[in-house]
């Protein structure tokens, strides 16, 4: 019993490592000759929250550790900048499950926007403060804004195509154990 509990999870785990795949897989296969003047979402950020405030178990923070520095080195981002960031995001959340599981998703969606812009004004303050090259202010906005606008599909996504949904006030795991 206790392996199939187990088995379970890492099958959810190896779902998470997947689709990052995919996202960072499309995110650098080049679909056009020319550079674009629109930021695409930041969907590794809205999927990780995502199956945070669902099923924390599934999402490890080493696991998230892991995928977001390799995200960092393969968008080609400072090593380990936003990948602490949105760590210490999905933490905060994390924090915050068992309040949040019987809020509606609303307002789950304005605590998320909150941290979302959190971490977008604090990577783009580091970076300032660093003296490091940095987007335009206008594309960050954008960027934003698109991320916040892509949570409500991803979370979609995640609930009906994945059936990933927020664990229930009183839930057991299979062991009886209260979740």
């Amino acid at each position: 019993m206790v392996e199939a509990t187990h088995s379970h999870k890492w099958a959810y785990r190896m779902l998470f490592l997947a689709l990052v795949g995919l996202i960072i897989f499309l995110r650098l296969i080049p679909m056009q000759t020319t550079p674009s003047n629109w930021a695409m979402p930041n969907l590794l950020m809205c999927l990780c929250f995502a199956w945070v405030l669902r099923r924390p178990d599934y999402t490890p923070i080493l696991l998230i550790t892991a995928v977001m520095i390799t995200a960092d080195f393969l968008f080609m981002r400072p090593p380990g900048l936003m990948a602490a960031l949105i760590v210490l995001g999905s933490e905060f959340l994390r924090a915050r499950n068992h309040f949040m599981r019987e809020l509606p998703f609303s307002l789950e969606w304005g605590m998320v926007a909150g941290v979302i812009t959190a971490i977008m004004v604090a990577n783009r303050m580091i970076l300032i403060l660093v003296m490091s090259p940095r987007p335009p202010l206008g594309l960050s906005l954008f960027l934003l804004v698109a991320t916040l606008a892509a949570y409500p599909l991803v979370v979609i996504f995640t609930r009906y195509a994945l059936g990933i949904r927020k664990i229930s006030p009183g839930e057991v795991d299979a062991l009886g154990h209260r979740i």
